[in-house]
């Protein structure tokens, strides 16, 4: 790839450079200037050889792919998300996808500078990786926080759904993982569905807002992102990935948001009508349990009782 002509790519809604994303991220991008980040980092499990352990057939899978030793990912986390922690607006919000192998050297960096863990998020994924002596690894990590201050942070709610119910469900700590099936489309090694990344994108940042990937991989964030009326920051070190997925934002079709379901009428009147049975329930054990309290200090049957006889 000639990288004087690709290196990188700026304009009035993304900018997108071939390079480390620690040092990418120094030169480029500045303090509290970010949203939201969302990125799929190396796993730290010499990703460029599972071809070879678990026969896949990778012949539309581009080359090149570049992971990070086990045993530099301490350093390489603390680098990149120390990065991501001064380019984040104070409130800005993360989602990490990690494998477990390197979950911990995430978490300790996260904790190191200072950033709020909300979540710890399952994806559900079925590897069709076959074990014997231990258990199936069946799900990756998302972590879910944000800079401080919390009052900062953005999450909207009802996104998808209007009523507290349905928003709930679908924001359950355990989510699914689609496979991106696209059989004879050249993709990148490990890439996650775009309706995946679609969900936390919506949830944690609004149209205007400048979204980072440091790890483009596939380019999918990007795509997501300028779908959904957002601007883009990315770094990619992987050239034939940049060289081939690069042009695929410029083929992006902005999209209104998703148009929020509301339940029927008569389901939102029973529900309502459910909620006002729990409100009535609350409120007669908040009262019965003041009224116990108030009878124990009349009894002199208090917290201070033995003190009181003491005097």
């Amino acid at each position: 790839m000639n990288t004087s002509k690709s290196y990188e790519i700026k304009n009035s809604i993304y900018q997108i450079y071939n390079r480390d994303c620690v040092t990418g991220m120094q030169k480029n991008v500045k303090d509290k200037s970010i949203d939201l980040v969302f990125c799929d980092p190396p796993y730290g499990i010499e990703g460029d050889t599972l071809d070879q352990h678990y026969h896949r057939d990778e012949s539309k899978v581009v080359g090149g792919y570049i992971d990070v030793p086990i045993s530099h990912y301490a350093e390489f986390s603390t680098a990149w998300i120390t990065e991501m922690a001064r380019v984040l607006k104070p409130g800005g919000s993360f989602y990490i996808v990690s494998g477990f192998t390197g979950f911990r050297h995430i978490l300790n960096a996260l904790d190191a500078l200072g950033l709020v863990v909300e979540n710890h998020l399952a994806a559900k994924y079925p590897f069709g990786v076959s074990t014997k002596k231990k258990y199936v690894s069946s799900h990756y990590h998302v972590v879910y926080g944000h800079k401080r201050p919390s009052t900062k942070k953005t999450f909207n709610t009802n996104v998808y759904f209007s009523d507290q119910r349905d928003s709930y469900n679908d924001r359950l700590s355990v989510q699914e993982l689609p496979r991106d099936n696209k059989r004879n489309e050249v993709k990148n090694k490990n890439q996650l569905s775009e309706s995946f990344i679609e969900k936390f994108i919506l949830y944690s940042s609004n149209r205007g807002d400048t979204i980072l990937d440091p790890f483009m991989g596939g380019f999918t964030t990007g795509r997501v992102a300028l779908r959904y009326g957002r601007k883009f920051v990315g770094f990619e070190l992987n050239e034939q990935a940049f060289e081939i997925f690069a042009p695929t934002l410029d083929d992006v079709k902005v999209k209104d948001d998703p148009v929020v379901i509301h339940p029927s009428a008569e389901d939102l009147a029973a529900r309502e009508k459910q909620r006002e049975g729990w409100r009535k329930k609350r409120l007669e054990r908040k009262e019965a349990k003041q009224t116990t309290y108030k009878e124990l200090f009349e009894d002199g049957k208090g917290l201070h009782s033995d003190d009181k006889r003491r005097s």
